[in-house]
């Protein structure tokens, strides 16, 4: 029997009111509980997948096995060509590239694409990033939502691509669904760039005013990190990344630094990512045998570098991100302290090719304390509140696990009695 037959029509539009009075019921336990988290994760963080021309079939491409089994091929895929006399950039000809799960924390949760498909939370993590911080805050899809981007691409080219009309949709849906309870948007690292621009740039005041409750940046890298001027000189020897891949890919060719080196170059994120001469001004930031180089100076690192495109590239992005006005939103601006973090680089004779002498300074072993600090001007460009908070000896990665933070987002995210 169809449920037509099984029940008359108006105990049926009882059910259904019924069935409806309880959802609403469940979103307001769920406001008086807590203000819904939007996750924005950093550069790399979010999982690529892959198809061909030839293919319908998308494959896990960052982090995943194909990039094992073949990574001078995967690492060409990830490429971008970049036309100067557009500024635009545009795939490898033939591959297609993209994100999945808008909305969903699965694929934020874990740094290897090929674990969703054995199912998110059900399997032992790989490289875990968002997991605990989802598992913290309950409710994967309802409490907690996130919002991946191709994180090769900077903020221009992303709202170019539509991500943040998908974000503003994303924010007033949970809204909507939280029983009108304002979104808080937390940000890792490169996330905390891309989630201002969009407050910045792509909503009005009246939007930020009725549906965000607060802005958290985790280890916001607001002036980069120095530690991309190594990606883009000389690879990924020292940085945590490479560690990640030797450990995951067996075998992999001695020349992956190099190899990594120059599909990072190609991606305007990286270009973003560098140090800025507002913030680092005069500072020696990389020393060769033949000059010092300042953040003012990286027309002349390019042209040594033999890399006069990547000068090209920066020009092109550092349009977009030459201050950090402050969002006008609630802010509480999180970040690790009193970590080694790479500040200048110190090459010999074979520079752009080898591995630099790196001297250290404060930060959270990724994003300098410099960088970290930016947030700092905006308690006095903003009428809304500010806050800030260090968490002395947690990493750049850890920022989205330990408990102290949870606990400080927790306090954040909850009504106050």
């Amino acid at each position: 029997l169809d449920n037509r037959t099984r029940y008359p029509n108006k105990m049926r539009v009882a059910l259904v009111t019924f069935a409806t009075a309880v959802m609403v019921l469940r979103a307001v336990v769920f406001t008086e509980a807590r203000s819904p988290i939007l996750i924005v994760p950093g550069l790399t963080a979010s999982q690529l997948y892959k198809k061909g021309s030839d293919s319908s079939i998308w494959k896990g491409l960052w982090l995943g096995p194909n990039l094992c089994w073949d990574v001078n091929s995967a690492l060409k895929d990830l490429s971008l060509v970049f036309n100067p006399a557009t500024g635009k950039y545009q795939n490898q000809s033939g591959v297609d590239i993209r994100t999945f799960g808008f909305g969903d924390t699965c694929r934020t949760e874990y740094l290897f694409a090929n674990y969703i498909e054995q199912g998110c939370g059900k399997q032992r993590p790989i490289i875990p990033y968002f997991h605990t911080m989802v598992k913290y805050f309950v409710k994967r899809g309802v409490t907690i939502r996130a919002a991946p981007y191709d994180w090769r691409l900077a903020e221009d080219q992303l709202q170019a691509s539509g991500y943040y009309s998908r974000v503003q949709s994303l924010i007033e849906t949970m809204y909507i669904v939280g029983g009108n309870a304002k979104v808080t948007i937390v940000a890792h690292s490169m996330g905390g760039p891309v989630s201002l621009f969009f407050l910045n740039n792509v909503v009005p005041q009246q939007w930020k005013d009725k549906y965000i409750n607060a802005f958290i940046p985790l280890s916001g890298a607001w002036s980069g990190g120095n530690a991309a001027l190594e990606v883009v000189i000389s690879g990924m020897q020292s940085h945590r990344l490479f560690l990640y891949l030797s450990k995951l890919c067996l075998g992999l060719p001695s020349s992956l630094p190099l190899a990594l080196r120059n599909m990072t170059r190609t991606f305007p994120s990286v270009s973003t990512l560098l140090p800025k001469p507002s913030v680092w001004g005069n500072t020696v930031l990389v020393e060769t045998p033949n000059r010092s180089y300042t953040a003012n100076d990286y027309e002349a690192l390019f042209a040594d570098m033999n890399y006069p495109l990547g000068f090209e590239m920066y020009t092109n992005t550092s349009i977009i991100n030459r201050g950090f006005p402050a969002p006008n939103v609630p802010v509480f601006c999180f970040y690790g302290t009193y970590i080694k973090t790479p500040v200048r680089f110190i090459y010999d004779s074979g520079f752009p090719n080898t591995v630099p002498r790196v001297v250290n300074g404060n930060g959270d072993n990724t994003v300098n304390l410099k960088s970290s600090e930016v947030c700092l001007d905006w308690a006095n460009q903003q009428a809304q509140p500010f806050q800030f908070k260090t968490f002395p000896l947690v990493s750049h990665g850890k920022m989205v696990s330990n408990k102290r933070v949870l606990k400080a987002i927790e306090a954040i995210v909850l009504p106050r009695q």
